[in-house]
């Protein structure tokens, strides 16, 4: 399984999979970290927003651990 890069409400959003599920994040436009999507919030990254390439990604919010906060670590 791999990343799942998305644009959802201005900001950046990603559905990260995580042993046996997948975890969705994203940044507010008024924030600087990660928030935990809920599953309707996930749902809704591929309702209301576009899912987009990792080179996309990177080109209109930056690269995750260098310019964007490293995703939170689930265990």
């Amino acid at each position: 399984m791999e990343t799942l890069y998305f644009t959802w409400e201005e900001g950046p959003a990603v559905l990260k999979p995580v042993g046996d599920g997948d975890f969705g994040y994203f940044i507010t436009p008024e924030g600087s970290d990660w928030t935990l999507a809920t599953p309707n919030q996930v749902a809704d990254f591929f309702v209301d927003g576009s899912r987009i390439s990792k080179s996309e990604f990177q080109k209109m919010f930056g690269v995750i651990g260098d310019n964007l906060p490293d995703l939170p670590v689930v265990t």
